[in-house]
């Protein structure tokens, strides 16, 4: 698997030595020691082995999930960054819109029910990200 992903990463124009740089560490093998060769991989190393690899494998399945979701995390930020401020202020605002429903839904699943108990519950919230203010005392030091 390792000569695929060296191949694929010359073939693409870069130095498969940077990518995977040789190394050796010594194992114990019974009552003697031994040298055995070791990679230090970089992160576009690691992606070539998981791309290359046999999905059956639960370590390689984990691991093309893991650059399938980073790749579109990137296309996201990427689309969002050509955006205009007003835009961009538009999608913030349904971002927020979403997590302020699913934080509703959680408090309601942890018995909050009441107005009151929200409003009780949002300050708890504001209280463990501000170091143990309220709502009011953030709103008195912004004044």
């Amino acid at each position: 698997m390792i000569d695929r992903a060296k191949l694929a990463c010359e073939n693409s124009g870069r130095n498969a030595y940077d990518d995977f740089a040789e190394v050796s560490k010594i194992v114990e093998a019974g009552a003697t020691h031994k040298k055995v060769l070791d990679y230090n991989l970089s992160r576009y190393a690691c992606y070539l082995i998981v791309q290359n690899g046999d999905p059956r494998k639960k370590v390689i399945a984990i691991g093309q999930t893991y650059f399938a979701i980073q790749t579109r995390r990137q296309e996201v930020a990427d689309y969002f960054n050509q955006l205009d401020e007003d835009n961009k202020r538009l999608v913030i605002r349904g971002d927020i819109k979403k997590w302020n429903q699913m934080l509703l839904e959680a408090a309601h699943n942890a018995g909050v029910i009441t107005d009151e108990e929200y409003a009780e519950f949002q300050n708890a919230g504001y209280m463990g990200l501000y170091g143990g203010l309220t709502v009011d005392d953030i709103h008195k030091k912004r004044i």
